[in-house]
């Protein structure tokens, strides 16, 4: 890479004499200054010395690049080992680089997204029915819900998002504009207090029901309330927190175990220990009419869940099967479509993420399983989730695209799940632990998990407790009540739009209704 190069211009050198003729000799004497040194062909022929060791000029200069060549080579692989750490060092700040304005690139795409989700949502309240809004002014109603449930929705929306950029903005921490953006998030914080459930305000417990209910359900308006007794279901009128008894149906041969209740049409479904699915269609006020049973499974059924567009229904049961159906509303029927057999002891609950791309599941064998569905719309196994403390599972439901919550059927905690890299990971930081424990006494599995996403509330049933929590902006889970119930057959729910919760104890045989309120 280097090589020697005389400074001087070899034309130019001369010896002491002047003589314009090239150099052609070099006496090798310390005591002579620099021309003195250098003889041409005349001074030669005229040269007399008492020391006369003399070299040729071309000689001299040869010995003299030689030595700098082997400096120059000792300089040039030191050089040359600096510069690939530099290089590896710069390819580093490149990546670095790359990565940076990718993550500012993400940001600015969330942010945009953010925008967007925002507007979408004016856009859906912007449409409005003339009827209804007529009848409404005929009525002198003061109509607020729709109002109340977009700013929920902003809010949760935002509450989303607001976490979502806060952690990626964290890696920026040492930049100038952290600050100032962290002080906008704030803001936007402050702004997106949203209303969370407060207390238990107690209703009513005048309903007595000597037979056990196992399952309590309403439908989308809240009017309706379905509960089980033993072999039979019960129809309510629900009031404002009152129940009114208005019919009871009788098809199946055991206790029924479990209901869901459709959010779009008036029908339910039931499932029982007798191992029966039936399909309740409502004809007019107070008549309903049964499917035909249908007895896929071989024993009891203890969780029923509907599909967004209601298409299918996913059961889970003691034979240790869970089936997928195809529902046929107009023709008031199921049909069996095929079973998933990865358990291997009774399935006790179920639940599909957002997108009802991932469906959960958890049982007596001590194993989480996540189905993921392919191509085809058919569910597959995903994954068996590890925990860090191996238990039976007694109820488990997803809250987002990508989290889900899990609580064990004989230990007094919750514990979370999200997915990182494509795999379902316990988060042991985000573990909830509940009060009141009881040793060797197991957490039955009727009273599913219910998660009312805009009203940030989650209610649950832990031994003898029913639970309320909430979700915090940084996606902890904290307490807000435990109702200790001193029962342990309590079963029930909370209505779709969270402002009641309800439950039959078996210890005092009654329904009780309690207002949730928020602030």
């Amino acid at each position: 890479m280097y090589k020697p190069q005389m400074i001087e211009n070899e034309k130019n050198l001369h010896c002491q004499m002047k003589h314009e003729l090239p150099v052609q000799m070099v006496i090798l004497d310390s005591k002579l200054t620099q021309n003195q040194k250098l003889l041409c062909q005349e001074c030669i022929n005229n040269f007399e010395s008492s020391y006369n060791k003399t070299v040729g000029f071309k000689k001299v200069v040869q010995k003299i690049e030689e030595n700098i060549q082997q400096q120059l080579d000792i300089i040039e692989n030191q050089i040359i080992t600096n510069i690939k750490q530099v290089e590896s060092f710069q390819i580093q700040i490149n990546d670095l680089k790359s990565i940076v304005l990718q993550q500012l690139d993400q940001l600015i795409s969330n942010t945009n997204d953010w925008i967007q989700s925002l507007k979408q949502t004016g856009s859906q309240y912007s449409k409005y029915s003339f009827f209804k809004e007529l009848d409404i002014i005929i009525n002198q109603q003061n109509n607020k819900d729709d109002l109340i449930k977009c700013q929920n929705q902003i809010k949760i929306l935002n509450q989303s998002w607001i976490t979502k950029v806060n952690s990626k903005l964290e890696q920026f921490k040492s930049f100038q504009y952290y600050q100032q953006l962290k002080e906008i998030l704030n803001q936007l914080i402050k702004q997106n207090q949203q209303l969370s459930p407060n207390q238990l305000l107690f209703i009513d417990d005048t309903n007595e029901q000597k037979e056990i209910c196992n399952e309590i359900v309403f439908d989308s308006t809240g009017k309706i309330m379905v509960s089980t007794c033993e072999n039979k279901i019960i129809i309510w009128n629900f009031n404002n927190g009152k129940i009114e008894k208005v019919q009871m149906l009788a098809e199946h041969q055991k206790v029924i175990n479990c209901l869901v209740y459709s959010k779009i049409k008036n029908y339910f479904i039931s499932g029982s220990q007798d191992g029966s699915i039936i399909l309740w269609k409502q004809l007019d006020y107070n008549q309903w009419q049964s499917s035909k049973p249908q007895n896929e499974h071989k024993k009891g059924i203890y969780c029923v869940i509907l599909t967004q567009n209601e298409d299918q229904l996913i059961s889970g049961s003691q034979d240790f099967l869970i089936n997928i159906w195809r529902i046929d509303f107009i023709n008031n029927q199921l049909t069996f479509l095929y079973s998933l057999q990865k358990h291997t002891d009774q399935v006790i609950s179920l639940s599909l993420n957002e997108s009802e791309r991932l469906l959960v599941t958890c049982g007596l064998d001590k194993s989480i399983i996540i189905w993921q569905k392919d191509a085809n719309n058919r569910w597959y196994l995903y994954q068996f989730v590890k925990q860090s403390k191996l238990d039976i599972g007694s109820h488990v439901k997803f809250l987002q695209e990508d989290k889900f919550i899990w609580v064990s059927y004989s230990t007094n905690s919750l514990c979370v799940f999200e997915q990182k890299d494509g795999q379902f990971q316990e988060i042991v930081e985000k573990k909830v632990q509940f009060s009141n424990f009881i040793q060797k006494c197991l957490n039955l599995p009727f009273f599913p998990i219910i998660y009312i996403k805009d009203k940030n509330l989650i209610c649950l049933r832990h031994m003898k407790n029913i639970v309320l929590l909430k979700e915090q902006i940084d996606g902890q889970l904290s307490i807000v009540q435990e109702l200790d119930c001193q029962d342990w057959s309590i079963h029930g729910t909370v209505t779709k739009n969270g402002q009641y919760l309800i439950f039959w104890g078996g210890k005092k045989k009654k329904y009780e209704i309690y207002e949730i309120q928020y602030k």
